[in-house]
């Protein structure tokens, strides 16, 4: 099969030695690199190459953003954008990449993710005072 194949230097075929690392040929295929930033591609290619046949790594940020030369804020931005988009997985310090979704799925809209802050606070402060007009009431009693 090589044989047929348009290798422009036999000498320095990839062979498989020690570790190994893959990616899914459906990240191009099936659009999910379509509308990631650059950093968020360099970032996800990164961990599909230090990671184990889980797909799990244990490199910490900050040699993350010493190799790859993202700041720390924008590593923290762009990690957001591949946990929102289903691509992986980070619970402080590991991260692992995960099977890809069956489609490309898209984050929520920076709008979107305002106006779930706003319901989230909104209950919250229903919720304070809820309380605060309990222990009002069983004061009273």
């Amino acid at each position: 099969m090589a044989d047929k194949k348009n290798i422009i230097d036999r000498r320095r075929i990839r062979k498989i030695t020690g570790s190994f690392s893959w990616a899914d040929h459906r990240l191009i295929t099936g659009g999910f690199l379509d509308d990631l930033p650059a950093e968020a591609i360099l970032l996800y290619f990164f961990l599909t190459a230090v990671s184990d046949r889980y797909g799990v790594s244990f490199y910490h940020d900050d040699r993350i953003w010493h190799i790859l030369k993202i700041d720390l804020h924008n590593l923290g931005q762009v990690r957001a954008d591949l946990i929102n988009r289903g691509l992986i997985a980070y619970r402080y310090p590991v991260y692992q990449v995960l099977a890809l979704p069956e489609k490309p799925i898209t984050p929520p809209t920076a709008q979107e993710l305002a106006e779930e802050k706003k319901k989230m606070g909104l209950y919250y402060i229903q919720k304070i005072k809820d309380v605060v007009s309990h222990k009002a009431r069983s004061s009273l009693c």
